[in-house]
């Protein structure tokens, strides 16, 4: 017996090719004010004061390390299960990422236990994976990372709109990151966003997504 198992299948119609033809008769393709709508919408779905969107998932890791200050010197414990872009985000920003291993064959999100055990005096974050649209063990993880005073940011690339115990996946850390390539939950063919309720953080992300532009008129 020969199986078949689809990465992901999308579902397009008409809904959506009208859509693309009115931003394409727009003549606006970069941001604009579709794009505003959408942050807007989306931050309400997640209960978040800010969603910036960015070009991928990757770039929206990128911006939160970023906007968190991570930096050379700097260690981010990561899942050992992940796509890379999770782990390359901190070493953009010039920081080591380490691996923390899975909970177990049945929960393959980032173990609480180990992240403690790779806590180092140069730990500045815990970047989380929410996989597979499972969320991670947070209350455990929240609990670690008040103790040691470390940052959290929140891959929820597989799991938009997940929730455990009434919180939403990309809501309970510092900041939260999704991505809207083509294989996810919520495709838009490429695509990222940063959600954040720390205006401090949601400030620095917009003014590096856009080169220093704080403010874009539609």
């Amino acid at each position: 017996m020969h199986w078949k198992v689809c990465l992901s299948d999308l579902d397009y119609g008409k809904r959506e090719q009208d859509a693309v033809e009115a931003v394409l008769k727009s003549n606006w393709l970069t941001m604009g004010a579709t794009v505003a709508r959408f942050e807007q919408r989306f931050a309400t779905l997640l209960g978040v004061r800010h969603a910036i969107f960015v070009n991928s998932g990757t770039a929206a890791l990128h911006l939160a390390n970023r906007a968190l200050e991570i930096g050379p010197d700097d260690e981010v414990i990561v899942p050992s299960l992940t796509f890379v872009a999770t782990a390359n985000a901190s070493l953009y920003c010039g920081a080591m990422p380490v691996f923390a291993d899975i909970t177990s064959e049945d929960d393959l999100n980032i173990s609480p236990v180990d992240i403690r055990r790779r806590i180092t005096d140069r730990t500045k974050a815990i970047t989380v994976v929410h996989f597979g649209g499972y969320m991670a063990n947070m209350d455990a993880i929240c609990r670690i990372a008040n103790e040691h005073n470390l940052a959290i940011i929140e891959d929820a690339a597989h799991a938009p709109a997940a929730s455990l115990h009434g919180k939403m996946a990309g809501t309970v850390g510092d900041v939260g990151c999704f991505s809207f390539f083509s294989n996810k939950n919520l495709p838009t063919g490429e695509g990222g966003a940063v959600v954040t309720n720390d205006d401090s953080i949601a400030e620095k992300a917009r003014s590096m997504r856009s080169h220093g532009m704080t403010s874009l008129t539609y």
